[in-house]
């Protein structure tokens, strides 16, 4: 059976029940601008800064060099600005994709929290029903 995420979403929808699915979609997809803003809040908060202010200042000597790089005419000079300019476009470059991979870690570890959430809900139901033990020291059928 192929599904693509929208289709597994309904029936996952349809499969809980209505306080469930409510609560389901209130948790929603986060849009891009939150999981940008979410690499910034946390335990790396200041490296993610860090990084992204090195982002802009590599990104401005890059522009620089290629300046200088394509207002000159002297074969040596030529090679050191575009050495520069590549060595700065390779760091952007780097950090753009640390930054993604920063990106798809909150956005895994907010899915594996939706999971945590799904089965907690689901061991109180199976308390509730008397199903399984209460980790508290109650047995079933008490």
């Amino acid at each position: 059976m192929k599904t693509n995420d929208r289709d597994f979403d309904e029936l996952l929808g349809q499969a809980l029940s209505r306080e469930e699915a409510e609560l389901f979609q209130r948790l929603g997809k986060p849009s891009v601008f939150d999981l940008v803003t979410d690499t910034f809040r946390g335990s790396m908060r200041w490296l993610n800064i860090l990084g992204y202010v090195f982002t802009i200042v590599l990104f401005g000597l890059g522009i620089v060099c290629l300046v200088g790089l394509l207002g000159t005419e002297h074969p040596p000079t030529m090679l050191r600005w575009g050495l520069g300019f590549g060595f700065c476009l390779l760091s952007v470059t780097a950090l753009k994709l640390w930054f993604w991979m920063e990106i798809h870690r909150h956005s895994i570890l907010r899915e594996i929290k939706r999971v945590e959430f799904q089965v907690a809900h689901l061991a109180a139901q199976l308390r509730e029903a008397r199903l399984v033990p209460d980790p508290r020291g109650d047995e079933p059928g008490r």
